[in-house]
């Protein structure tokens, strides 16, 4: 993968979060974790994002604000969720369900990421 990229993962469940964290960094990508909108809100005031991984149930609500401000950063989204309903709702866009395979969601940063570099 590129090295050097930005990563914004938003997820509250800690075990899947450090999870999704080594897998990427043993992929030379940088990663952000946050546990909530409003932290990943914050990350995004303190650097360019190069893409974010979403969990669409977290503690502080829905996270339809996060995604507007990523959609006008231009920054392509993968969402998360043990919940078919949202991730259908949440299409189009790259959706994966919990419980899910590391080696998918690579596949999918890697394409997200190539997509992006265009």
């Amino acid at each position: 993968m590129t090295s050097g990229r930005h990563i914004l993962l938003v997820e509250d469940e800690s075990t899947i979060a450090d999870l999704i964290c080594t897998a990427l960094e043993a992929s030379d990508l940088r990663v952000t974790a946050c546990a909530s909108v409003e932290a990943a809100l914050d990350a995004m005031e303190r650097g360019a994002i190069d893409l974010a991984i979403l969990d669409l149930s977290l503690p502080d609500g829905p996270p339809d604000r996060l995604v507007a401000r990523l959609k006008t950063a231009s920054v392509p989204v993968i969402a998360i969720s043990g919940d078919p309903a949202r991730l259908a709702a949440f299409a189009p866009g790259p959706t994966l369900e919990k419980p899910f395979r590391v080696r998918a969601l690579l596949d999918l940063v890697r394409s997200a990421l190539a997509g992006a570099a265009g």
